[in-house]
């Protein structure tokens, strides 16, 4: 309601051409109640039910979708190798070693559950020294964590919540004014923002009506210059998707290709040096990596990957907008960062010597082995396109009718003849 007397009320100051006079406004009060009674009777897109909410949607359907899919891909393509008896015409066959784990907050977590948890068993070292450090592995892990999901929550509210609010306004007020300034050429969207009803209604000469700010504003929509937002979108979606890889990766090693035993005296093999080798792991231990590392650093990213997507959409401004891709990863990198000031250098060299099990310990030479990572690519770029032109709903029913327009001004604002 209030939305739409605002751009009912430009309207009339537009039309009249006394946006400025105070005696305007008082003298046209009554034609003024009509108009905002007539705009609350335009026709408005019915609200969202629960489940069509992007932010629920992303919590959970995308999310656990995603991690189930790629659990399903995974057992699938392990037993169709299995099965298999067709030799390969490439007789290269690699025997894979035990792999380090990452070095990352999480990385010494997982080596901290494993290596105290198989001394206290096995009665090595002091009780309360064991204790103390894997305490304080986990804290630090569940830290992490914690602050991710804070920070993002803040985001949110302040930094994505007020971006999305402005934007939205901007469009607004740009559809409004291209599409004649008429009740009866609009209507709402559901969060009560004019749209276009017809492009038959769209006149380009109404950009001049537009002030310079309004213009500079229009026209840095990311949605007006695809070129641009395309590239950014896909370099953050990629991003994310290499640190759903490596945690992916990390279940796949832990998880299925560690084998189960009985008790965590049996899960490591002594190497050379301050080296050992994870070679089993019970269910409560893999129950808990699962819970407090895996499945929580899956959803963070996943999240934050639609975030960070709304957030640079919702940026009015190019220089921004490759600033604000560029600020986004710092939240990734939070368990680096932990990793490098916070963790002991004893705790470091721990998890540097400690190995896990790989995806396969045969490895021939295949298809799936030379290019199945490059379907990674073909997944970013489906994301990022189905994103733009299904999900997003930074500007609900997006026209695509600022670039046209903006072409123009745009050439002058860059070789500096803009007015």
């Amino acid at each position: 309601m209030k939305m739409a007397a605002f751009y009912v009320l430009l309207a009339l100051c537009w039309k009249s051409g006394l946006a400025t006079s105070h005696g305007f406004l008082k003298g046209e009060q009554g034609q003024l109640a009509v108009e905002v009674a007539a705009a609350s009777a335009a026709p408005a897109l019915p609200p969202q039910p629960f489940w069509a909410n992007p932010q629920n949607i992303v919590l959970f359907i995308i999310a656990p979708g995603s991690a189930l899919v790629g659990l399903a891909c995974v057992i699938l393509l392990r037993y169709l190798e299995a099965r298999s008896d067709t030799p390969t015409a490439d007789l290269e066959v690699v025997e894979r070693e035990p792999e380090n784990l990452d070095e990352d907050v999480y990385g010494a977590g997982i080596t901290a559950l494993v290596r105290d948890s198989y001394s206290l068993v096995a009665g090595k070292g002091d009780l309360m020294l064991r204790v103390s450090r894997l305490a304080s592995s986990f804290l630090l892990m569940v830290f992490v964590v914690v602050l991710q999901i804070w920070v993002i929550s803040q985001m949110q509210t302040l930094v994505c919540g007020r971006a999305v609010s402005e934007i939205r306004k901007i469009y607004g007020r740009y559809e409004f004014i291209m599409y004649g300034a008429d009740i009866n050429h609009i209507y709402l969207t559901p969060n009560g923002f004019p749209r276009g009803l017809d492009k038959k209604y769209f006149d380009p000469a109404n950009f001049d009506h537009l002030t310079s700010e309004e213009q500079d504003l229009a026209c840095a929509i990311p949605f007006s210059q695809p070129k641009l937002l395309f590239p950014i979108l896909f370099i953050w979606t990629l991003t994310i998707v290499a640190d759903l890889r490596r945690c992916g990766d990390l279940f796949v090693r832990l998880i299925l290709s560690t084998p189960t035993i009985t008790s965590m005296q049996d899960a490591v093999e002594e190497g050379e040096g301050e080296t050992q080798i994870i070679v089993g792991l019970t269910k409560a231990v893999k129950a808990a990596l699962a819970a407090l590392c895996i499945i929580p650093r899956w959803v963070i990213d996943v999240y934050l990957l639609w975030l960070g997507c709304r957030w640079l959409a919702a940026t009015p401004s190019f220089s921004d907008l490759l600033l604000n891709s560029v600020a986004l990863e710092f939240i990734v990198l939070l368990k680096d960062a932990l990793y490098t000031g916070v963790v002991p250098d004893r705790n470091k060299r721990a998890t540097q010597n400690t190995l896990v099990q790989p995806w396969q310990k045969t490895e021939p030479a295949n298809y799936r082995v030379f290019l199945s990572s490059f379907l990674l690519l073909a997944v970013t770029c489906a994301w990022t396109l189905y994103y733009v032109y299904r999900f997003q709903a930074v500007l609900p029913d997006y026209k695509w009718d600022v670039a046209a327009t903006c072409k123009e001004y745009v050439a002058k604002v860059s070789s500096g003849k803009a007015r």
